[in-house]
């Protein structure tokens, strides 16, 4: 009989600690983005804190090339970055993150001098680019209207000449100095940058929404610019944190359109660059600022990360 009852208690014990499963807590966590537009996807943690149980949560503007390589190291535990750079880290480097939601759906303009009618009339046109996510989306822009382009420091007959510059400042001097000698060029701006190089050159026009273009290719409303990735790891140890942070965000981009003349104040405090920007409600309506849950956009991140990164996701790469 004795044997019976010990039995039942250790069968009783046993449901018990399956049943109670103990929610862990971080100490301190580490999350990373660059400096730029992605930052935005954070901005009310920024600017609020965020506050989960005991953890201590420290937030690190680095600069844009820098994040693949932060990311990939131990310190990071969740990071904003470009969807492309996660998925290379993914596939080519092995390094174990899964993407928790899309947070910026495009913010891509092309800018210039004159106004266009259609993509056709940037044939013979000069482009100034800078690399990576930028140039490869107006790549795939143009292949998907049959346009022909090739990368070139001055324009080609019959073709879009693209000229890659290290950073997008560099180009809106040169679209200044276009203005003033009468001549014709472009340049691919994003948000905020494009706001403020409206204020700079009044002139200045907008003249393709790559974001519209990328819908009219494939019907996705916007692309999945940029993301928040966790660290495998990290999302299976304390998902009550992950679930909670993004839970955070959903507010976001409320807290965007209804802090515009803070925003400048929120960036300065953490030293990025965007503290030199000025937001407006077309601004923020640019940025194209909004949380999506992986589960939600999957095939469209597959979709784009195929097309312009040559790479294929398996589904362990989307948080479930």
């Amino acid at each position: 009989m004795k044997k019976v009852i010990l039995f039942l208690i250790l069968i009783l014990s046993l449901g018990l600690t399956s049943c109670g499963k103990e929610v862990k807590t971080p100490n301190e966590v580490n999350i990373y983005m660059p400096d730029g537009t992605p930052a935005l996807a954070l901005a009310s943690v920024l600017d609020e804190g965020f506050t989960y149980k005991e953890s201590k949560t420290n937030f690190h503007i680095v600069q844009a090339t820098e994040i693949a390589a932060r990311v990939a190291q131990d310190t990071c535990d969740l990071a904003i970055m470009p969807t492309t750079a996660a998925a290379q880290l993914y596939v080519k480097q092995g390094i174990k993150i899964q993407l928790a939601s899309v947070n910026v759906f495009g913010n891509l303009y092309i800018t210039g001098t004159h106004e266009i009618t259609s993509l056709e009339d940037l044939k013979g046109k000069l482009i100034l680019t800078t690399a990576a996510t930028t140039i490869q989306m107006v790549k795939y822009v143009l292949d998907g209207n049959h346009i022909p382009y090739e990368e070139a420091g001055e324009a080609v007959t019959g073709k879009v000449a693209l000229s890659t510059v290290n950073d997008a400042s560099e180009i809106i001097p040169q679209i200044k100095q276009a203005v003033l000698k009468g001549t014709e060029i472009y340049g691919v701006l994003g948000e905020p940058q494009v706001t403020r190089a409206q204020s700079l050159i009044p002139e200045m026009k907008i003249t393709v929404d790559l974001q519209a273009e990328y819908k009219k290719l494939t019907t996705y409303d916007g692309y999945p610019q940029a993301c928040l990735v966790v660290k495998e790891e990290f999302a299976n140890t304390y998902p009550d944190y992950v679930k909670a942070l993004l839970k955070k965000l959903e507010g976001n981009t409320s807290y965007l359109n209804n802090h515009l003349e803070a925003l400048p104040e929120v960036f300065k405090k953490h030293k990025s660059n965007l503290g030199n920007m000025t937001f407006t409600e077309d601004t923020i309506t640019r940025c194209n600022v909004r949380l999506e849950y992986a589960s939600s956009v999957k095939d469209s991140v597959k979709e784009y990360v195929k097309e312009l990164a040559k790479l294929d996701l398996n589904d362990n790469f989307f948080l479930n």
